[in-house]
């Protein structure tokens, strides 16, 4: 039907109506961009928060652990001194239980670097209970991941303002005076902890 003079077409040309879906596709297309990157932003956060938590509580159990080291067991000869430090595993005795639950005693933990089931790197604590231990000195009762996202870990050792890569309590006379732990989790710098050691003698009878 022909328009009659004066009059304006009524609706949108095909035109104008790709025009319109371009520019809304557009749109779309920048509001979902700027949501993704937010949402990665916030996953990055997210994701530095829990390791920064989970460094905190490796730290902490490795400084309360070998701040309550005893100098070994008065019951076994062979480790009345006792403290085996390696670049990659430490050996030694402790008043400190994994689960809080267990107070009481003497425990065997063997500090170490390894890997878990995905290949990734980690550090982790074995520990048996020292009547236990006495048995089966290679006996592990409980195993736990402190860090994961391990990429390098290394032990240092130090006495009388010296450091060594490896620490022997019965052929150095007793335990060292501190350990440093030097490690990096993921892309992050690597960092140092310096854990002062405490020495809880075992009373001699």
């Amino acid at each position: 039907m022909k328009e009659k003079p004066g009059e304006s077409a009524a609706g949108f040309t095909l035109l104008e109506l790709m025009i319109a879906l371009a520019l809304v596709s557009l749109l779309s297309l920048v509001a979902f961009m700027s949501m993704n990157l937010s949402l990665k932003a916030v996953g990055r956060g997210q994701a530095a928060a829990e390791n920064l938590q989970e460094l905190r509580v490796g730290q902490g159990f490795m400084e309360r652990s070998l701040s309550s080291a005893a100098a070994g067991l008065k019951e076994v000869k062979e480790a009345r001194t006792y403290f085996f430090g390696e670049p990659q595993q430490i050996r030694f005795f402790t008043f400190l239980p994994l689960e809080a639950f267990n107070l009481g005693g003497i425990y065997h933990w063997r500090v170490l670097v390894g890997r878990n089931e995905a290949g990734q790197g980690v550090l982790a604590v074995e520990q048996t209970k020292s009547i236990n231990w006495t048995r089966d000195p290679e006996g592990v009762e409980i195993r736990q991941i402190l860090l994961k996202n391990v990429t390098s870990v290394r032990f240092f050792y130090g006495s009388n303002g010296k450091e060594y890569d490896n620490w022997d309590a019965r052929r150095n006379g007793g335990l060292p005076d501190w350990v440093k732990v030097r490690l990096a989790l993921g892309n992050q710098k690597p960092q140092e902890w310096l854990i002062p050691i405490h020495v809880f003698e075992i009373p001699r009878t």
